[in-house]
């Protein structure tokens, strides 16, 4: 698939999508900032309805309650006055008599009705409150007993006010007597049917006291059940803010968690198994859609690149075959000539040594020294050849360890002593019998004593072996794919006082064709393929050769050797 349709077909599928769903087309950002200010603004009004509405219905029960507690107040004043109407009508008899003192206990009485006579016009001057249910129970009552009373009670001023004014008539030096009075006379007034409703008077309006003060009881538990009916529409909101804001966290966390996580399938599905096929549905508009857009296009891009390096490859493995196999055979075309150059060099140099002729003996000397080299040389670019064109065959067999080492340090004695080095051996206990491919081992230990000579003079180089049963860890400078799981081994050590190297030079020792830099090459010489071979053997046959190396100090190489080595 082309990275042109893979870009059309995704933009078709996220037009289909984005019509069918209109969240699909608000960000990440957005959705986040919905989910913070929808939970806010419902608490925020849901706190601010509460308080509106507390607010509202306490200010009119507070009014009711003020509305009440007045006229509970008038009508306990009106049951006072009455009562004390009645009491005055009650001691005027004793005054008939005396027409001062009747006079005045008249005016008294009469100055109390109209005390009386205010408190109605008050109660009447109250609003109502337009409520039928409080009408009913409350003001009904008290316009019926307003009715019952008023008027009789102007009545009875008008008797009363009649009364005052025939008293005042009357000559001071007249004795009073009750029966010269005309009709509105105080006998007649106080066994009226107006004294006896100011009897009763005082007994309604205390009852519609008590009336109107159970409606200020009520209207103050009215007032608590509002404050707490407020605290509940405040916790409700602040609890349906919380509900929404967990909602709309979940929802999020959703919207981005799932197709995070089906981005993370598809990435590693197309790491571990590379398969370039998989494609993301984008069914948003969003951040996560993009990602989902711009993981589809890197895939068809990593898709045509892997291709291109799947043929890079086949064609540099395919040259490295060529190069291995052209090496091979011009190493065994070389070899030949070489090694009739080398015996030739010999031959004449001992006919030389017969005949006397010593000035010839240094040049056939040189001849067969470099011959040698340069055969050394061509045998290395053989076996790395080999090991690279994946020809190096392992032939198994049971090795005596000890017998092995002193045959290696008898070979590699003449390559330590030319620097003027000691070559020193040090062997474990029960090293016993190992099962590997011997020539190859050897040739292993050959070249790292030989290495270890070339960059030592007048120095110690030391080869210590031991049996060690551990479990070995993966180094930084192996690029092995496989490691014997054996946990007994035979572990070399070649350590050297030389010139050492630095951490960087560590990093490109087993690289073939490297040493540790340019001027070391042009000082020491050799091909760099030495340790580049002892590596390639050590991984063909589960073996593992690490290296500690400090500036001018020396370098210690150790192999570790399975026991036994599996093909």
């Amino acid at each position: 698939m082309s990275l042109t349709s893979t870009s059309k077909k995704q933009s078709m599928i996220r037009e289909k999508t984005g019509s069918k769903n209109l969240s699909s087309s608000i960000g990440i950002r957005k959705k986040i900032s919905f989910g913070y200010i929808l939970p806010i603004s419902i608490a925020t009004l849901g706190i601010l309805t509460g308080r509106i509405f507390e607010w509202n219905y306490k200010h009119q029960i507070r009014e009711q309650i003020e509305q009440a507690q007045e006229q509970v107040d008038l009508l306990t004043k009106l049951t006072t006055k009455a009562l004390k109407v009645n009491i005055i009508q009650k001691e005027r008899p004793k005054s008939v008599n005396d027409r001062k003192v009747l006079e005045a206990k008249i005016s008294q009485e009469l100055s109390s009705i109209y005390e009386v006579n205010t408190i109605f016009k008050q109660l009447q001057l109250i609003p109502e409150t337009g409520d039928e249910s409080i009408e009913k129970k409350y003001y009904i009552p008290l316009q019926k007993f307003i009715q019952t009373y008023f008027n009789p009670l102007a009545a009875y001023i008008q008797k009363l006010e009649n009364l005052v004014q025939e008293i005042k008539q009357i000559s001071l030096e007249t004795t009073i007597e009750v029966d010269n009075l005309s009709s509105a006379s105080p006998s007649k007034i106080t066994n009226s049917e107006v004294a006896i409703k100011l009897e009763k008077l005082s007994q309604d309006s205390e009852k519609l006291a008590t009336l109107f003060n159970q409606r200020v009881d009520q209207g103050f538990r009215d007032y608590q059940k509002i404050e707490a009916l407020g605290i509940k529409i405040l916790i409700g909101s602040l609890l349906l803010s919380i509900i929404i804001a967990v909602m709309m966290a979940i929802y999020t966390s959703r919207s981005i968690v799932t197709p995070l996580k089906d981005i993370i399938k598809v990435a590693q599905q197309v790491t571990e198994e590379a398969n370039f096929e998989l494609q993301l549905p984008v069914t948003t508009e969003d951040e996560i859609g993009q990602l989902t857009l711009s993981l589809n296009e890197l895939i068809g891009k990593v898709a045509k690149y892997t291709e291109q390096l799947q043929e890079a490859k086949l064609k540099a493995e395919a040259a490295n075959r060529s190069k291995s196999a052209f090496l091979a055979t011009m190493s065994h075309e070389l070899r030949t000539p070489l090694n009739a150059i080398i015996g030739y060099s010999e031959i004449l140099y001992e006919e030389a040594e017969e005949e006397g002729y010593e000035d010839f003996m240094l040049d056939l000397d040189r001849i067969k020294i470099a011959g040698k080299h340069l055969l050394e040389m061509i045998s290395d670019i053989l076996d790395i050849s080999k090991i690279e064109a994946g020809q190096v065959t392992l032939y198994l067999e049971s090795i005596e360890v000890e017998k092995l080492v002193q045959d290696v340090v008898g070979t590699a004695k003449n390559l330590t002593e030319k620097n003027r080095n000691t070559l020193k051996l040090l062997l474990g206990e029960n090293l016993g019998t190992m099962y590997a491919d011997m020539p190859k081992v050897r040739q292993v230990l050959i070249n790292l004593l030989g290495n270890a000579a070339k960059f030592t003079e007048d120095g110690l180089i030391t080869l210590s072996v031991e049996r060690v049963n551990k479990k070995v860890k993966n180094s930084q400078n192996q690029n092995s794919q496989s490691f014997n799981n054996s946990n007994n081994y035979i572990v070399f050590r070649v350590t050297d006082t030389g010139i050492g190297m630095t951490e960087d030079q560590l990093k490109h020792i087993f690289k073939p064709f490297t040493q540790a830099d340019a001027s070391t090459t042009r000082r020491y010489g050799g091909t760099g393929l030495g340790l580049a071979i002892c590596q390639r053997l050590c991984e063909r046959m589960g073996a593992r050769i690490y290296v500690k190396s400090k500036s001018n100090e020396g370098s210690t190489f150790t192999v570790w050797f399975p026991e036994r080595v599996m093909i």
